[in-house]
């Protein structure tokens, strides 16, 4: 047996041949007895497997593919543009409770991320080397005696000190400082 009769055999078997490739190869197992018994081994070993296994795919599995899909394709239709996703990028311990990930850093030194503190999670106060811009997503964060909401806005300008930060709810930040 050839590699090319055991690849067609197989290509069969699995069915990923397009209509007019599977006509070709039935046409040439009628004739070729090589062929037709690489098919009926491989038969005899693929289709038992996929008789045994029940499995029905979620129903919301194709759309959520072809939102990937979708993503990917304006992506590439956005030259100039960096996109990333949910599940992209590492999550890193700042402090207890809290972490932070980084979504772009620039070459001038500035940084934007996001931050997740937990509930109960402290911040220690700290001076700001540049200006620091934050962005409450979700939950609340409090500096000092400045309590902060979901769609609130805070900067703190270079040299300015921060007080310590705590989260009583937990929260999720955009922040963009310096590195």
């Amino acid at each position: 047996m050839n590699d090319e009769t055991t690849l067609r055999a197989g290509e069969y078997v699995l069915g990923v041949l397009s209509p007019a490739e599977r006509l070709e190869v039935e046409r040439d197992a009628a004739t070729d007895p090589d062929l037709a018994a690489e098919i009926a081994y491989w038969h005899e070993r693929f289709v038992p497997l996929v008789e045994t296994v029940d499995v029905e795919p979620p129903p919301e599995l194709f759309d959520r593919i072809r939102q990937a899909i979708r993503a990917d394709a304006a992506d590439a239709e956005l030259p100039g543009t960096v996109t990333v996703r949910a599940a992209e990028g590492q999550w890193e311990r700042l402090a207890r409770g809290i972490e932070r990930k980084v979504l772009h850093s620039s070459p001038d030194g500035r940084i934007t991320c996001l931050v997740r503190g937990q509930p109960g999670a402290r911040l220690p106060g700290h001076d700001h080397s540049d200006d620091e811009e934050i962005f409450v997503l979700e939950g609340e964060l409090t500096i000092g005696t400045v309590t902060l909401r979901a769609g609130d806005f805070h900067r703190a300008r270079r040299g300015s000190p921060h007080p310590t930060a705590t989260s009583a709810t937990g929260c999720l930040l955009l922040i963009r400082e310096a590195a």
